[in-house]
């Protein structure tokens, strides 16, 4: 069993471990904004795949949901397909990840949107709602990286990338940095998931300190290191009174005082 601290030990250890708790959770916090604008970003940007600097693949490059090809007469590229219609999407494989995409992306702006809830519910339950969110995040990113190869054999990636594509066969065509960064997020999401689990954990433990006023030392999680003794709260100093057997010897040694002093005089 854990010895409890006294009260004042307690609040110098409670002390910091609120200000390094508060650091984390405000990292936890602007990661979980960067990582919402990231995945909006990859699930918009027709970006995934694409062509490359080698004369024998085509022009143009692919998203989750958009193809896009240059048009020479207006200098620019003209591309098709909307999440908003899945009819324009070319093939099953590549519908099933625009929804996955979109759910992920859909899951993290509703993260960010609970960063508010901290001001009027118990912060444990908006962590652990949090963290589940981006769990299944993570999961469905996973899904769509997976998914998307699977449509490569259709007749505008093979037009693009050549007759070598396929199935899970790129051919000519090289991976784009929006493919990449759908897959740097599936282990974003995944940290930020088991940050904010951690977060709810010690959270947990910071209220159970409020309401009891002590704290052991496996509560604080190691913040049990050596108070400096500037660091100790001075304690106030209890001044004596003395009692009626200590007002009798006053009085004695104030009388021998004074007749010390006349016969000092009397010398003279």
């Amino acid at each position: 069993m854990d010895p409890k601290f006294n009260p004042e030990t307690a609040k110098i250890y409670h002390f910091r471990y609120m200000r390094e708790y508060r650091a984390v959770a405000v990292l936890w916090g602007l990661l979980s904004i960067i990582w919402c604008i990231l995945n909006l970003v990859a699930f918009i940007q027709p970006q995934w795949i694409g062509d490359t600097p080698d004369p024998g693949s085509g022009y143009g490059h692919m998203g989750v949901f958009q193809y896009c090809y240059p048009d020479t007469a207006k200098e620019k590229y003209v591309c098709s397909g909307s999440f908003t219609d899945f009819d324009t999407i070319l093939n099953d494989s590549f519908r099933a990840c625009t929804f996955f995409v979109g759910v992920s992306a859909l899951l993290m702006l509703i993260v960010v949107a609970a960063l508010l809830l901290f001001f009027c519910f118990k912060k444990t339950a908006v962590f652990v709602f949090s963290g589940i969110l981006q769990l299944i995040s993570a999961v469905f990113m996973l899904l769509a990286c997976i998914i998307y190869p699977s449509g490569w054999n259709h007749a505008e990636v093979t037009l693009l990338c050549g007759e070598g594509a396929g199935e899970y066969k790129l051919g000519e065509c090289g991976i784009r940095w929006a493919y990449i960064l759908a897959i740097l997020g599936i282990f974003d999401a995944a940290v930020l998931a088991v940050l904010a689990f951690f977060l709810a954990a010690k959270r947990a433990k910071i209220e159970i300190y409020s309401a009891s006023g002590t704290v052991t030392k496996s509560e604080l999680n190691g913040y049990s290191e050596t108070v400096s003794k500037r660091s100790i709260p001075i304690q106030p100093q209890v001044v004596a009174v003395p009692g009626e057997g200590d007002a009798d010897r006053y009085s004695e040694y104030s009388h021998h005082s004074q007749k010390a002093r006349s016969n000092r005089g009397f010398q003279l």
